[in-house]
């Protein structure tokens, strides 16, 4: 005898309870997948950082100072970054090859090695990747000078054009040693995270697009601008990535960078410390460590968490 078999299928109902489910379950899942990502974004940028406090120790060795900016106060002059001279000790001689530090960064004869993104100068949380930067020599037209993430800081505060606080290791017009730390190395930050630059971020929203009327001074890896003068007390860390310029030169910063410290990780940032580690900076710092952490010979007492 043949038996009239009947398939049953889903019932309206039980697809509607199947999807919520499938809901409930990806809701659950992508706040995990969030952060996991971002855990390897974090420790990928601190990998960045700890090449750079590499390249740095090897420059110190083979020249016996450590890299500073070539950043005369005169608009116009040729200015060479700290990056630039490190290409070599952090496997890009290609690019330092053909870069000619006889002119200044935005002459057109670099235009070839600006324009190359260093990966080991992004942040991969960071939103400038695949962004460019541009000169005021050449009106803010010229967007062909790849960005990076991270700065080194010239003074502890800074009040106008001026008067500058206790210098940093990152200097302009000296020849650094790391025995002129003497802070200690393992006290002292060395570079730190600038990110998006010369857009304007504000607690992690995009204020302001870069543009040639409106943008922070400072962006591209090859360019001195695109380290920070020196944190603002209500500015310290994660706050702001940066202050519009008024104009070239501006009004308070004059040529100077206009930057601040500042990520896209949550709660705080990665900086690099003279000794080569890394360390994650707290948003919350106490202004008095922080400022004590970045100058090299302020004879300071770290007493406070960071």
């Amino acid at each position: 005898m043949i038996q009239n078999l009947r398939r049953r299928g889903f019932t309206l109902i039980e697809l509607l309870v199947v999807i919520a489910i499938i809901a409930i379950l990806i809701g659950l899942l992508l706040p995990a997948v969030q952060k996991i990502r971002e855990a390897a974004n974090r420790m990928k940028c601190s990998n960045n950082l700890k090449q750079l406090g590499l390249a740095m120790h090897n420059y110190n060795d083979t020249n016996n100072y450590l890299p500073g900016n070539l950043r005369p106060a005169a608009a116009g002059t040729i200015r060479v970054r700290w990056t630039t001279y490190l290409l070599p000790f952090f496997e890009q001689d290609n690019i330092y090859k053909i870069y000619n530090q006889n002119v200044n960064w935005s002459d057109l004869s670099n235009a070839q090695a600006v324009v190359i993104p260093l990966k080991v100068m992004q942040c991969p949380s960071s939103l400038s990747n695949g962004k460019f930067d541009a000169s005021p020599d050449n009106g803010w037209t010229d967007t062909r000078y790849a960005v990076g993430d991270y700065a080194g800081i010239y003074y502890a505060t800074y009040t106008n054009t001026t008067t500058f606080g206790n210098p940093g290791i990152l200097s302009k017009t000296d020849q650094v040693r790391l025995t002129d730390v003497t802070d200690g190395l393992s006290n002292t930050i060395h570079l730190t995270e600038s990110a998006a630059k010369p857009d304007r971020y504000v607690q992690g929203k995009l204020v302001q697009a870069a543009s040639s009327s409106t943008r922070i001074n400072g962006g591209g890896w090859c360019r001195p601008a695109s380290d920070i003068t020196a944190p603002e007390a209500n500015s310290a860390i994660n706050v702001t990535n940066g202050f519009q310029i008024s104009g070239y030169p501006d009004a308070k910063y004059n040529t100077d960078p206009t930057g601040q410290i500042y990520s896209f990780h949550s709660s705080g940032v990665n900086a690099l410390f003279g000794d080569g580690s890394v360390k994650f900076l707290r948003s919350t710092i106490d202004w008095t460590t922080l400022q004590a952490l970045i100058t090299r010979s302020g004879g300071e007492v770290i007493t406070g968490n960071y």
